[in-house]
């Protein structure tokens, strides 16, 4: 369930934009989703959100470059 309902901004984000604009949208909402999620769960477990923000921003920023870059390697269509 969380999971679902943590892909809702850039499901979203993706359904609405026009298909040019769709990987610069979808790379902001995902990274708009990850700062989110990570003030959320930082305020529920009460550390500082400071650091959850950055750790996730960061690590997630890091994975989908990375995963990014592999698929245009490997030549998957990214459309």
């Amino acid at each position: 369930m969380s999971f679902a309902i943590g892909a809702l901004l850039p499901l979203i984000a993706i359904l609405a934009a026009l298909i040019v604009l769709r990987i610069p949208v979808t790379i902001a909402a995902v990274l708009l989703a990850l700062v989110i999620i990570g003030a959320v769960s930082a305020g529920l477990g009460g550390a500082p959100k400071h650091s959850a923000v950055l750790r996730n921003f960061v690590g997630g920023g890091l994975a989908l470059a990375v995963t990014y870059l592999i698929g245009h390697l490997v030549g998957a269509a990214i459309s």
